[in-house]
């Protein structure tokens, strides 16, 4: 056992770089794989223990070190890294996996804070100078795939366009975007764990199918939907940050309504995969299962109704 875990560990330290740098590697095609950089590391250490988990997220960051620039490290440690080790730690505790994701996600951005704080004393820089810099070298890199993947003149110039106006809001709602992003992560994270946990280990929690999201928790969208109309700048701001952090909760939610219905249909599998995929890429599908999760605090779409009237 002891062998095969270090076996695994040392496929687990090629994958997880695979899946870091595959967009360099692969184009725009790459990009796929970035959301998988966790799961490695969360896989082993929930199958053989913790240990393995940190064996390869700290060697994957001395690799980093050695190939790429100190962004991509940091980068790396904010988003995938931190996480890929507490949600498995909060899993192996017995706590439900949506706390876990919860907890996971809020543990990685305040260590994400620590970090950050840590890069802005040595270098002596500004926060919003970090920002700054850190969208523009997104914006590089996209830019630089477009370019590479061979698209024409007038083509880069449109996607120039439409990069720099997603750049401006990405500065606007930066900090809620990155939640958003560690939350997206984890619980990506989570159905691929569930996926692949055979006999190895078990998950606590609600079936996805009847989750759903506190009732009160409707007030501060409410609420945020309303700072997004104010006239004052910091009032937008928070909302605009709020509501991109709420509302992929709520696309969640109601992508239980859709489980719950989809567990009553004796579709096959394959069909079944089809339409979860559909529902998360195809416009405006995700919109649709948005309202939904929202809706469904007063509409209760999962309610078992009478069939016979």
């Amino acid at each position: 056992m002891k062998g095969q875990a270090v076996l695994w560990t040392a496929v687990g330290i090629g994958l997880t770089l695979l899946c870091l740098l595959g967009i360099a590697w692969l184009g725009p095609s790459g990009a796929f794989l970035n959301l998988l950089t966790p799961l490695a590391a969360a896989y082993l250490s929930m199958r053989y223990g913790l240990r393995q988990g940190i064996v390869v997220v700290v060697v994957t960051s001395v690799l980093l070190l050695q190939l790429t620039t100190t962004y991509t490290l940091i980068a790396y440690l904010c988003l995938f890294g931190i996480g890929s080790l507490l949600l498995p730690y909060c899993l192996r505790q017995r706590l439900p996996w949506d706390r876990s994701a919860l907890y996971a996600s809020l543990g990685a951005a305040m260590l994400t804070v620590m970090l950050v704080s840590a890069v802005l004393l040595v270098t002596g820089s500004n926060l919003p100078g970090l920002i700054d810099q850190v969208i523009q070298v997104e914006v590089e890199q996209a830019m630089q795939v477009y370019q590479d993947a061979g698209f024409a003149d007038d083509q880069l110039q449109e996607m120039q366009k439409i990069t720099e106006a997603l750049a401006g809001f990405i500065d606007k709602s930066f900090y809620g975007l990155y939640l958003a992003a560690l939350l997206v992560v984890q619980a990506l994270t989570l159905v691929l764990l569930y996926g692949l946990k055979g006999k190895h280990y078990q998950l606590s929690g609600p079936v996805f199918a009847q989750w759903r999201l506190p009732a009160a928790l409707i007030w501060v969208l409410i609420a945020a939907g309303f700072a997004l109309l104010a006239p004052l700048e910091p009032l937008t701001l928070l909302g605009c940050n709020l509501l991109v952090v709420l509302l992929p909760l709520y696309f969640f939610q109601g992508m239980a309504v859709v489980n719950n219905y989809l567990q009553q249909k004796p579709y096959p599998p394959l069909v079944k995969g089809v339409i979860y995929v559909l529902l998360l890429i195809l416009n405006p599908l995700p919109i649709i299962v948005t309202s939904v999760g929202i809706f469904d605090l007063w509409i209760d779409f999962r309610r078992p109704r009478n069939s016979h009237g």
